[in-house]
Order: structure tokens, then C-alpha cells, then sequence
């Protein structure tokens, strides 16, 4: 055992040798005191420190998600202790992963989920504008299921506020979910069916903003469950493709947007 994991494991920091493998970096202790905005709860501040791999060509290495992270009171805590500086770049294992892109992913979803898109907006340095976008497409396509009203975890208005925050430009016209897959039905064994809304590879400023128009335009709506759903007035819209006019179900005509 190499010195780096001896202390660490002396002092506390992971239970063992093969937990501090298994875990690749050290958390938070709940009993650990933080402020704001360190007491957010974003993964990034709770799973700060990187832990890479000891071998016989290189000893452990300790490094941070994200080079902000150097101002965390627990990383100031750990080198303290463990007298060494994490490396602000991460530390990728034998592979030359690491988990920092995903911590960046982390801090946005995990914000926009607990409702404090607010926070997000103030600590957006933590994240990339990208990262922000897409967590605001998760938080208009699933809701709280803690909470009876499941309309997301965001609204449209907030959602709008925050792609402004970010400048990310509205489109001109609102036909960016012509550009999702195409609406297909999911038959569960038991239960009413489906319409999960699917979409390829698209940049997340586009995807943002076709939930945003969706569900302003009734092409989108919340099931039961709270998730977000092809209505049936979405489906013959997306059928109509590029047409200045669509055909309901009923034979009524209707105007695209």
C-alpha cells in the first residue's frame, strides 16, 4: 500500500483500500459543515476529490472534478490533512478517464432537479452553458415525484429565464420538435400506452427550446406519472411535417403555429 492511500485511510477518509477503488474519489461527510454555496445539492460539491488508481509505474493520484473546486472547505480539508494539493486537472484512471466532464453534467441536472435553478444560474461557472441547456430539457421532461402537482421540475417560464441567462437564441420558428424522433407508442404489459418523446442528437439549445414550444403550443403534456408526453394533437402536428396546416383526428382543420 502506497503512502498517499495509508493516509487516507488513516485519517479517515474511506473505510478501506478496496472501498476508495471501488468509490474512485471521497465525499462529503454528511456531518461536514458547509455553506453556501459549497450545502448545494449538486453532486460536484458533494463528490469533489478524484481518486486514481495506485500501480507499480505510478502512485495514487489525487485530483479535483472541476479547478474551482480548490475553494471547497472539505478539499482545503483533505490537503490540509493529508499535507499534498489535489490536482485542479482530476485524476483520470489507467485509462485516462475521469469524471470531470460528468461532474460538470452533475452540477446542472442535480440543481435544476432540487429546484434551485436560481442557484444554478449563480454558480454557472461550475458547469457549462451546454450542460445548463440540456438539464433545462430534463427538468421540462420529468417532475418531482415527492410532490402531488407533477408539471416538471421547472416551468416554462422559469425554463425561458434561464436559456436567456445563458443567451442562448430563441429560434424564429417554433418547429424544432419536427426535428425529434418520430412519435411511437409504448405498450407496457398493463397500464394506459405511452408516447415518450425521443430526439437524436441534437444541440442542446435546440432541444431546450422545442420542449420549451411544445409545451406552450399543447404538442407536449404531463401523463399522470409526470412525465412528458406526445399528445395527440403533437402526433398529427408532427405528422403534418412542414405543412402551413394540419388534419386532427376529428377531420377539423388547424393551423400549424
Amino acid at each position: 500500500m502506497d503512502n498517499i492511500t495509508t493516509a487516507i485511510v488513516e485519517r479517515g477518509f474511506a473505510a478501506s483500500t478496496y472501498t476508495l477503488n471501488l468509490n474512485g474519489g471521497l465525499s462529503v461527510p454528511q456531518a461536514f459543515p458547509l455553506a453556501y454555496p459549497w450545502n448545494l445539492p449538486s453532486r460536484l460539491f458533494r463528490f469533489p476529490i478524484e481518486i486514481g488508481e495506485a500501480s507499480a509505474e505510478q502512485p495514487r493520484r489525487i485530483g479535483l472534478l472541476h479547478p474551482l473546486l480548490k475553494d471547497h472547505p472539505f478539499v482545503q480539508h483533505v490537503e490540509v490533512t493529508l499535507g499534498i494539493a489535489a490536482d485542479p486537472d482530476g485524476a483520470p484512471n489507467a485509462y485516462g478517464v475521469s469524471k470531470a466532464r460528468t461532474g460538470l453534467w452533475w452540477h446542472a441536472v442535480d440543481l435544476i432537479s432540487a429546484g434551485e435553478w436560481q442557484a444554478l444560474l449563480a454558480t454557472r461557472q461550475f458547469t457549462t452553458e451546454d450542460d445548463i441547456a440540456r438539464a433545462v430539457a430534463y427538468g421540462l421532461t420529468y417532475s418531482d415525484h415527492e410532490t402531488p402537482q407533477r408539471i416538471g421540475y421547472i416551468t416554462t417560464v422559469q425554463a425561458r429565464t434561464i436559456m436567456q441567462a445563458i443567451e442562448a437564441t430563441e429560434p424564429a420558428d417554433r418547429c424544432g420538435m419536427l426535428r425529434f424522433s418520430e412519435p411511437r407508442p409504448c405498450k407496457p404489459d398493463t397500464g394506459p400506452t405511452h408516447w415518450p418523446i425521443n430526439h437524436a442528437a441534437l444541440d442542446a439549445d435546440e432541444v431546450a427550446w422545442a420542449m420549451i414550444h411544445g409545451i406552450e403550443d399543447g404538442w407536449f403534456a404531463y401523463d399522470r406519472s409526470g412525465f412528458l408526453h406526445w399528445t395527440v394533437q403533437g402526433r398529427e402536428r408532427f405528422a403534418a411535417g412542414d405543412a402551413a396546416t394540419f388534419t386532427t383526428a376529428n377531420g377539423q382543420g388547424a393551423f400549424a403555429f
